[in-house]
């Protein structure tokens, strides 16, 4: 009899295991021909806020629903912040111009950029539908239903594709970046991932996409999201169609010269040798994975912007070019920092406590020397124009920004006891209210105890506060 019921349910099940073949990521639509006035672009959209003479950066960090809250918090505390320059009264929030997101923090920043004010709606979708809500347990119930199990049977479907639909349906249905395009406004969203080939970051902007010969705005933004959180191991790679050659394509100026650099400036060398590797022929797909492999806190290619004038949206020229007057970057940092209890034991750590390690102190050290390239950047550029200020000719002194640096992160809690507590919470996609309710209290708390934006809202700039000393 067990084996007539086991027959049985394998003929049921054949149908399913059916469908498994047939079961594929979604195709990533063909660009016909690169337009630099179409697409998902800095310069095809318009300012929420009043010009970009105030330049507002954002980055936020991975880390599961602890990043999203604690981001969230520092959306609320934004919104309601208001600066006052040349006596006109101007709303933080609404200054912002980009926000570069990694990880569990690419789910705040896309909602924000999707929906607006809408996110701060009481028990709206946002709040109920994620930051508040049991998404883990979501993604393991479809992972283990029996149906996707055929599907998974594919060799061109994976768990990624399937975590793709669960945030399509909690918060994005539909929405692709067609429709960010279509909106035409600021903030500028970078939805950070990482070019598993390359080890470099992937951004899920129009001008990534141009080698590529691919058209961003047909790519759902839970896509994106899903690429940007995609941990390694729990899901599998997220893949992108290329058709290199196909769309009319011409390579950057600076690529050429910056392949020229290897000695003078290797990191512009390395960022001309990545982009040229997706017009080969032979690469006709890209595999993702989370973001925060890459540059947990999504403040790379914002380093880029402010040191290079490679970059379409670069802010080192728009400060040569003297269209910035006051430059803020605020970074939110969920970093977490686990107690080790090993080292009380002669018993050598298993592996779970092994792969955790190697997972996430290489990117807590990265994340570290990447804030303080942010530093140096900052710092050079003060240097810079305080020597012109007292070297140049009346006149011809360049333009002096003021630079505001600030960082958010739960190193900067005093008390040890609540420091240490925000800094073990878990890096998961499930918390209790009540500590989500923590996270966006302190997120706030963080940003409105540092000197640098106290700095920023009373109006009076403190260059040793924002750019030498602390945030």
């Amino acid at each position: 009899m067990r084996h007539t019921a086991l027959a049985w349910m394998l003929v049921a099940a054949m149908p399913l295991m059916s469908l498994g073949g047939c079961a594929s990521f979604p195709e990533t639509p063909k660009l016909e021909r690169v337009d630099a006035a179409s697409g998902y672009r800095y310069a095809n959209l318009e300012d929420a806020g009043s010009g970009e003479d105030l330049f507002v950066i954002l980055t936020f960090s991975g880390g599961g629903t602890r990043a999203a809250a604690l981001s969230y918090g520092v959306l609320e505390t934004l919104r309601d912040s208001w600066v006052e320059i040349d006596g006109e009264r101007r709303n933080l929030l609404q200054e912002v111009d980009v926000i570069s997101s990694v990880s569990g923090g690419s789910f705040t920043s896309a909602y924000y950029a999707l929906q607006g004010d809408e996110i701060f709606e009481p028990g709206g979708r946002f709040q109920a539908n994620f930051l508040y809500k049991n998404v883990e347990a979501r993604l393991k119930g479809q992972l283990f239903n029996p149906y996707n199990w055929a599907r998974l049977l594919s060799p061109t479907f994976g768990r990624i594709d399937i975590a793709d639909e669960v945030y399509q349906d909690l918060l994005f249905d539909d929405a692709d970046f067609g429709d960010l395009a279509a909106r035409g406004r600021k903030p500028f969203l970078l939805i950070n991932a990482t070019d598993m080939a390359k080890g470099a970051t992937f951004t899920f902007i129009q001008s990534q996409f141009d080698p590529l010969c691919a058209d961003l705005n047909g790519v759902t933004l839970s896509r994106a999201v899903a690429a940007s959180s995609n941990f390694p191991i729990a899901f599998t790679p997220l893949t992108l169609n290329s058709y290199p050659g196909r769309c009319d394509y011409r390579e950057p100026t600076w690529v050429s010269s910056g392949l020229r650099d290897l000695d003078s400036n290797p990191r512009r060398y390395y960022r001309a040798r990545s982009l040229r590797t997706y017009q080969a022929p032979e690469r006709r797909y890209v595999h993702l994975l989370d973001g925060g492999v890459s540059d947990n806190i999504g403040l790379r290619l914002p380093l880029t912007a402010l040191r290079s004038s490679d970059l379409p949206w670069s802010v080192l020229t728009r400060m040569n070019l003297e269209q910035i007057d006051k430059l803020v970057v605020i970074v939110v940092d969920a970093k977490t920092q686990q107690a080790p209890d090993f080292d009380t034991s002669p018993r050598a750590p298993g592996l779970t406590k092994v792969v955790s390690t190697i997972s996430t102190t290489p990117m807590v050290n990265y994340s570290f020397d990447t804030v303080e390239l942010l530093r140096q950047a900052m710092r050079t550029r003060a240097d810079a124009q305080r020597a012109s200020r007292e070297q140049a000719p009346p006149g011809e002194a360049m333009h002096q920004v003021e630079l505001y640096r600030i960082y958010v992160g739960f190193d900067q809690l005093e008390d040890e006891t609540e420091r240490k507590r925000y800094l073990s919470l878990p890096t998961t996609f499930d918390l209790p209210a009540e500590q989500v309710d923590d996270l966006r209290r302190i997120g706030g708390v963080l940003l409105e105890r540092s000197p640098c934006f106290q700095s920023l809202v009373t109006g009076r700039y403190d260059e040793m506060a924002c750019v030498h000393g602390g945030s």
